[in-house]
């Protein structure tokens, strides 16, 4: 089915009444110079380019030359940011910027500082050109962007409309100044700024164009304004594959997968090569929908249609095959990049610990260390995380004390918000409310949430009262914070307190999100809720359950009461255990499934203690190994135990 787009509609873009880019204030630039950072280790790139300079200088140069290695030195990688100086100076003592047609060599110049991103150069540049070009305009106006300076830019792209007809906005001007934009994901100004934005491409005619208009869904998606993308994506209606690659990636950045592999299966009928970027969104979006046998598809034709191996592209099918449950083909892929990164690592880092395996996790690290790439916030992230779920709350404090002493890096928010979750589900809830106390950050609902979650799990319930009374007025129809208090009262035995918080839910209108659990079986994903009887097989689901219950009861399996819910009449609240989504989901799979192969189930909440314990016994009954991916983490579940060591 392809996904509908809507036809061009007056949006924020044409219905403006004024133009919000005459609402920037106009200010004056900074002419002072900015100090130069000059690069460390010299490459081979930079001997190349010294190499042509001392050549170029020793011969008779031409302002053309000089243009020509300016361009170089910009476009460099690294760049270059001593040789455009030196280059400069030069071209002033040979009286090649001195004259009147000198617009292409001061356009190389002010080129090369706006690469820099030394916009005030690049403007004290501009300023003493007699003669300027579009490209000298959209010089600088990038130059701006990519410096941040969006105020800047616009007042000088007003400015350039009023030059005339001979110097107008082109297919270069309007990506810069979007570019900047985009970065910014505020609402207000920055909305309206898009939307005018997108008013003066169309009235340039510039709506068709690929290149601006891969820009506009790029600006919107950032902004989270997928329908306003989809009107840009519509306007252009090219088979470019750099415009389709705007709109997929747009349909990832919301939230949107399905659209955004709808799309792409419209791109291969249209018989549009898809681009690296293309595969890296695709698998993101197979990754976070779990579609293991697409991912496998996609992945299929990428080696089909490129030869080259992209280190984007290999980090996003990691990730996809680690959403999936495949840690095992994640690690070959980690295994055949040629060049990781970083990145690379970060994400092996991540999955690893997700699956739960904190030792491996730390042998990346110091392989990656080993290989001269220093550890970034996301790297020391990644490993806190791992150990979190692993529940080495030891290894974890060594980590983060020495982060700023051995690393260099400063704990951020986030690498906190691990250290106290880390603290109280390990049971050590004054430890964190300590830390919490003691943070540069003031605490967000969520890290709070964290430590109520906590307090159900170790029945800590004066502290979980206090906190919960606190969310209640801070955040009053968040139902996780209700369902979390009630969980204490229950698994206290205080059933008439736990009513209480259901009743407080209902006098509130406070709904909580149904549990679910899909699975996959070949093209077909089956979905359960509690007590789902919509399947077409139930009956033999259901039979196939009942089954298994009683089986992994003689085996040892004592059903967990306190994970009924509340409203449940107390003889009623052990057979209500039986049909979880979960347990319908593995029952589903046991069903149709070869005997003895691995399920993949996976979860939108968290597992509950009571399903946990019985896919254990699941796990020892059938002698299959079964991998669970709640909203957490991943579980695997084999002959009776599970990775995470009952650590859920």
């Amino acid at each position: 089915m392809p996904l509908v787009l809507p036809p061009p509609t007056p949006c924020a873009a044409s219905s403006a009444s004024r133009d919000p880019l005459d609402a920037v204030p106009r200010r004056g630039p900074s002419l002072a110079p900015s100090r130069h950072r000059h690069g460390g280790a010299t490459t081979t790139s930079r001997s190349s380019l010294s190499a042509a300079v001392r050549g170029l200088l020793a011969d008779d140069p031409t302002p053309r030359a000089f243009s020509a290695l300016l361009k170089a030195a910009s476009s460099a990688s690294p760049p270059c940011p001593s040789l455009g100086p030196q280059l400069h100076a030069q071209a002033v003592l040979r009286g090649f910027l001195g004259g009147e047609d000198n617009t292409i060599l001061a356009t190389a110049v002010l080129s090369f500082y706006a690469s820099c991103r030394e916009p005030d150069l690049a403007r004290k540049m501009f300023d003493g050109m007699p003669r300027r070009n579009a490209v000298t305009w959209n010089a600088l106006i990038n130059g701006y962007a990519q410096a941040g300076r969006r105020e800047d830019a616009i007042v000088l792209f007003r400015d350039m409309k009023r030059e005339g007809s001979d110097i107008a906005p082109d297919r270069y001007t309007f990506p810069a100044l979007l570019s900047g934009i985009g970065r910014e994901r505020g609402s207000g100004c920055t909305q309206e700024l898009g939307g005018a934005l997108h008013a003066h491409v169309i009235k340039a005619g510039l709506e068709k164009d690929p290149f601006v208009g891969a820009s506009l869904v790029s600006t919107y998606a950032a902004r989270g304004t997928l329908e306003d993308a989809k009107v840009a994506f519509h306007q252009v209606g090219s088979l470019d594959p750099i415009v389709w690659s705007s709109m997929i990636s747009a349909c990832v950045n919301c939230e949107e997968e399905e659209g955004a592999l709808l799309l792409f299966f419209n791109m291969l009928c249209q018989d549009i090569k898809p681009t690296q970027f293309v595969y890296s969104s695709v698998f993101s979006a197979c990754g976070r929908m779990s579609l293991l046998e697409m991912g496998k598809q996609v992945h299929a034709h990428s080696l089909k249609n490129s030869t080259e191996k992209d280190a984007a592209v290999l980090n996003a099918l990691l990730t996809m095959y680690s959403d999936c449950g495949c840690i095992k083909d994640a690690q070959k892929v980690f295994s055949s990049n040629d060049n990781t990164n970083v990145i690379s690592y970060n994400s092996m880092i991540s999955a690893l610990g997700q699956h739960g395996y904190p030792k491996e996790a730390v042998e990346h690290f110091r392989q990656m260390k080993l290989a001269g790439l220093m550890p970034d916030e996301v790297t020391l992230l990644n490993l806190l995380s791992a150990f979190n779920h692993a529940g080495l709350v030891h290894e974890g404090l060594q980590i983060f004390n020495s982060m700023v002493d051995i690393e260099g890096i400063k704990p951020m928010y986030q690498h906190y918000a691990c250290i106290v979750d880390m603290l109280a589900r390990s049971g050590e809830i004054g430890e964190a409310m300590k830390t919490i106390n003691g943070m540069p950050f003031e605490a967000e609902a969520p890290l709070w949430r964290s430590i109520l979650g906590a307090c159900s799990k170790h029945r800590d319930i004066e502290t979980g009262k206090h906190i919960a009374e606190m969310l209640f007025e801070t955040e009053p129809y968040e139902a996780t914070n209700y369902i979390l208090l009630g969980n204490i009262c229950a698994r206290l035995g205080r059933w008439k307190e736990a009513e209480k918080v259901r009743n407080l839910m209902d006098e509130r209108g406070v709904y909580k999100d149904d549990a679910f659990s899909w699975i996959q079986m070949g093209q077909r994903t089956h979905r359960f809720g509690v007590d789902d009887r919509s399947h077409p097989i139930s009956r033999e689901i259901y039979r196939n359950l009942d089954s298994l219950i009683s089986t992994i009861k003689v085996a040892g399996y004592v059903p967990d009461i306190s994970f009924a819910a509340h409203n449940i009449q107390r003889d009623r609240k052990e057979e209500s255990l039986y049909y979880h989504c979960e347990k319908l989901a593995f029952a589903f799979g046991d069903l149709v499934a070869p005997s003895r192969g691995t399920l993949r189930i996976m979860k939108n909440l968290r597992v509950c203690g009571d399903c946990h314990c019985a896919y254990k016994y699941f796990s020892l009954v059938t002698g299959r190994e079964i991998i669970l991916r709640d909203n957490q983490r991943f579980h695997h579940f084999n002959r009776g135990s599970c990775s995470c060591g009952d650590y859920c």
